[in-house]
């Protein structure tokens, strides 16, 4: 057997135990409520009650990923909690209901940019770090709580306890089922040395538009690598070069760049599961640049836009709306719209995104009125 098919064995092992320990404290869990809560609904309550129990240390798990990476000063830009996705923005932030894809229903992330001044390493392992000791420490809490606690009160305590070692166990295992396991970044990153890795890429454009750097001037080496690399790398940096044109006001080049998104996305159909809502989102911004350099608003007319593209990108609506008010020459009811646009983007945690919408509101702006013959 070569080193890959051992390396298949062992995740396969490692993605059963793990399976099996978080299983058993959600069943642990099940037979204390059970014994312990007399009611003619057993042993449904207590199997609901424990599931409840769950999805409040998945709570708990994230919430360790999230105060972890505010500990490091990383900008966050989105958390999910089993179907529910918060996207954090300057002041305030904006929530959904949006279930995941099957295979990962009941898990939860926490998106964040890596702080630029501070090496990746220490950040990264104290961000992974957070999510399993967090349910550790209130595990072990809760423990302690329902051992010295009778009754009903004290069997929730236990119950919580259980779920909670649990989690934090299991996930500290180094397994790779749909998505690499807390153990396994953790192994990743204690084990990393150099943050100029090509596989790094990614973050380190993420980091840098965050902070406030302009597409045009993102390095172009890591967009080369993020290009040729697996999706949705190519997609991004596919739309790093058409905002980077945007920006300049090139609208012709950003418009000629159509041909080459259809080409990647043929190219790569095998790879695109999941991403509809960035390749919505490219094929509107390109549909923008056709309408300002025709000075026409039918590109935007014949590309629907739906509510994943408004979630990810709330700037983009307004400025498309805007747009067509002032080529229909209603000055007033597009600068309403430009309003709207800047607003929700000065709001966005990605500074970037601030500049250029302010840099398209300006050309969009000085626009000259329309004709009509």
């Amino acid at each position: 057997m070569d080193g890959n098919n051992w390396l298949k064995a062992l995740n396969t092992l490692l993605m059963l135990v793990q399976r099996l320990v978080l299983l058993s404290g959600w069943l642990i869990a099940a037979l204390i409520l059970g014994f312990t809560i007399k009611s003619g609904l057993q042993p449904f309550l207590a199997m609901v009650l424990a599931s409840l129990l769950g999805l409040v240390a998945l709570v708990v798990h994230e919430g360790g990923h999230y105060l972890g990476a505010r500990g490091c000063a990383m900008p966050v830009l989105q958390v999910r909690v089993a179907a529910v996705e918060i996207q954090v923005q300057r002041r305030g932030w904006r929530l959904r209901w949006a279930p995941q894809l099957k295979r990962n229903r009941l898990g939860g992330y926490v998106i964040a940019a890596s702080n630029l001044h501070r090496p990746l390493r220490r950040q990264w392992m104290l961000v992974v770090l957070c999510g399993p000791l967090l349910n550790l420490l209130l595990g072990a809490a809760s423990l302690g709580l329902g051992l010295s606690w009778p009754g009903v009160p004290g069997a929730m305590a236990l119950a919580f306890a259980a779920i909670n070692l649990a989690m934090g166990v299991g996930n500290l295992m180094p397994a790779w089922p749909v998505a690499p396991s807390d153990g396994m970044l953790l192994l990743g990153w204690y084990l990393h040395r150099d943050d100029q890795r090509p596989e790094l890429a990614q973050a380190r454009l993420l980091a840098l538009t965050v902070a406030g750097v302009p597409s045009a001037q993102l390095p172009e080496e890591d967009l080369q690598r993020l290009a040729e690399g697996a999706m949705p790398g190519p997609l991004l940096a596919f739309g790093c070069r058409l905002n980077a044109l945007q920006d300049l006001g090139d609208w012709a080049a950003a418009a000629q760049m159509e041909p080459e998104l259809e080409q990647l996305l043929a190219t790569r159909a095998a790879q695109l599961h999941g991403m509809s809502g960035l390749i919505e989102l490219l094929q509107v911004e390109l549909a923008f640049c056709r309408a300002f350099m025709q000075r026409d608003a039918g590109p935007l007319n014949n590309t629907p836009m739906s509510a994943e593209v408004d979630w990810s990108a709330p700037w983009l609506r307004p400025r498309c709306l805007a747009l067509q008010a002032i080529l229909e020459g209603d000055r007033q009811r597009g600068e309403q719209h430009l309003q709207r646009a800047l607003q929700a983007a000065a709001n966005s945690v990605v500074l970037a995104q601030g500049k250029s919408e302010a840099l398209l509101a300006e050309y969009l702006r000085a626009l000259p009125a329309p004709t009509h013959l």
